[in-house]
């Protein structure tokens, strides 16, 4: 994007340089701005003035624009600090177990029977309540489980 506007910039100057070379001797009679008259400018000046006011407003709209933008971020930035900071709590809370009752005792109940059924020890664990986290986590050395960087 900054290519382009290079480009068009020296584009721009060379038109401008290229009309004033070609009408150094034309002049108007009379200019009229609001309720203000000039006699005998130069044609040069009128164009020159015109694109330089034209670069001033496009200067303006940019420093709008991009205040826009930085605010945005700054609104987003924010609500990514509050999501992080919350999914940092949810991962360091305990695992919930079942409410007591009947419905929870026959379910532990059914797990442990599976377990003591099962031939292979590997099967027979019951599933993590928690993230597990691998062995290759030193894939990323400088990552902290719990500073909301690496997804897990």
């Amino acid at each position: 994007m900054r290519l382009l506007i290079i480009v068009l910039t020296l584009l721009l100057a060379v038109a401008l340089l290229g009309f004033v070379l070609t009408n150094l001797d034309a002049r108007t009679d009379e200019l009229t701005v609001w309720k203000t008259t000039y006699q005998d400018v130069r044609l040069y000046w009128v164009v020159f003035v015109s694109v330089l006011v034209g670069v001033i407003y496009t200067g303006i709209i940019g420093v709008g624009q991009g205040v826009q933008m930085w605010v945005a971020n700054r609104r987003l930035t924010r609500e990514i600090e509050k999501l992080e900071t919350e999914l940092n709590y949810l991962r360091t809370q305990p695992a919930i177990r079942p409410a007591a009752g009947e419905a929870a005792e026959e379910r532990e109940a059914e797990i442990e029977s599976r377990v003591a059924q099962s031939a292979d020890p590997a099967d027979a664990a019951p599933p993590p309540s928690a993230p597990v986290y691998g062995a290759d986590d030193d894939e990323y050395p400088d990552d902290d489980v719990y500073s909301g960087g690496r997804a897990v």
